[in-house]
């Protein structure tokens, strides 16, 4: 049983790192007041809620996008993007043989509406507007898009060589 756990440990440990690398890096720049970026991040945090149990799937998403914030110099949004990207693990699903199934593909569509929305708030609040933090619901928009697309194809990938399979027997 601890084996177990551990493999669930040291998994979302690794989905961490890897959300904050592909959150860090690549980064394209917005032109809004908040000095955001575009960035792929939220597709690993998709598939690690595709894969691991919730609670894990939570703790890589939060520490990975908060990690990749302050990494960035983007400190101030660290606290609201651990709550938003926890948010976003709990549309999916890993209980499924394969990452792909009927709630996972729907889920990516609820992941929009938590980012544009949260990212909405997030802006209203640090610069104290709901007015300048109009602009930034479109780039939000694109980057929950781009996940989403790049999410597909990467656990069809997964899929196709049977991941879940492979490791269902450690989680």
């Amino acid at each position: 049983m601890k084996d177990k756990r551990l493999f669930k440990i040291v998994t979302a440990a690794m989905f961490a790192a890897l959300i904050t690398g592909l959150t860090f890096f690549p980064k394209i720049p917005v032109p809004l007041a908040s000095g955001g970026y575009v960035h792929l991040g939220d597709t690993l945090i998709y598939v690690a809620a595709s894969i691991l149990p919730l609670p894990f799937a939570m703790a890589s998403a939060a520490i990975g996008g908060g990690l990749a914030d302050i990494l960035s110099g983007y400190t101030a949004y660290a606290p609201f993007t651990v709550i938003i990207k926890a948010l976003l693990t709990v549309a999916f699903s890993a209980k499924n043989e394969k990452i792909l199934c009927k709630r996972n593909y729907a889920a990516p569509v609820i992941c929009i509406a938590v980012t544009v929305l949260g990212y909405f708030a997030a802006d209203s609040f640090l610069l104290d507007s709901f007015a300048a933090a109009v602009p930034g619901m479109l780039w939000n928009l694109c980057q929950a898009l781009a996940s989403m697309i790049v999410y597909y194809i990467m656990a069809a990938a997964l899929d196709k060589i049977g991941i879940k399979k492979k490791i269902s027997s450690f989680l």
